[in-house]
């Protein structure tokens, strides 16, 4: 659990562990969820407010009720979730950018940073502007960097990864009482360990990010004083 109230549960998903319930009668994080608070003593039933792929991992937004499922899904609806992914990709991307492509018939953007570069590989912060299905993916594939270990769309299964190069980190939302929430989850070591094995040494890759969230927050508080 990375943030809790008496509203919402904000969880850090592992890579391969899916949202609910698959015909294989495998674990779900909905489920763990459940059982982790009824083990605690604190019983309820859980809603996912935003939903991440089974081999993508990072923060997940739980309600507790129903009525606090409406109210935060009614914020991810009209207003959209404040975003950054961290994104594995093969290949080297020789600047930021932005992808413009439709997906489904739909306008899609999304917002690319280059934060370092291995080897045969780039690591990407990432900001989806719209909330198309598998978007991230599919636009990374699109320019020919697709997301390492993500055999659908373009590359192939690593064996080193549960899942695949993506990371949820930072989510940003508006609590009840117009407080910005900020939820950041920690990086899998399965991913860092890939990093590394790929030319991106854990310390650069930390700092390479921090410098990254340090600007953003720079940014943010220069448009709040407009």
């Amino acid at each position: 659990i990375l943030y809790e109230d008496t509203h919402i549960a904000v969880v850090n998903k592992p890579a391969g562990l899916p949202m609910h319930r698959t015909a294989e009668l495998e674990s779900d994080l909905v489920a763990v969820g459940m059982d982790f608070m009824v083990w605690r003593g604190t019983t309820c039933k859980l809603y996912p407010v935003n939903r991440l792929d089974r081999g993508t991992s990072g923060a997940v937004i739980m309600a507790k009720s129903s009525i606090s499922a409406g109210m935060f899904g009614r914020q991810v609806k009209e207003s959209g979730l404040d975003k950054l992914y961290l994104a594995l990709v093969t290949g080297m991307v020789g600047d930021s950018g932005v992808i413009n492509e439709p997906l489904d018939d739909k306008e899609s953007e999304t917002r690319y940073s280059v934060l370092v570069q291995g080897s045969d590989c780039t690591l990407l912060a990432v900001t989806p502007i719209s909330g198309r299905m598998h978007q991230i993916r599919r636009h990374l594939e699109i320019i020919g960097h697709p997301v390492m270990g993500d055999k659908r769309y373009g590359h192939r299964e690593m064996l080193e990864l549960p899942g695949f190069a993506l990371h949820s980190f930072r989510t940003v939302l508006a609590l009840p009482d117009d407080r910005k929430l900020t939820v950041c989850a920690p990086i899998p070591e399965e991913l860092l360990a890939v990093c590394e094995l790929h030319g991106i040494p854990r310390l650069v890759l930390l700092q390479a990010l921090a410098e990254y969230v340090n600007l953003l927050e720079l940014e943010s508080l220069q448009n709040a004083r407009k």
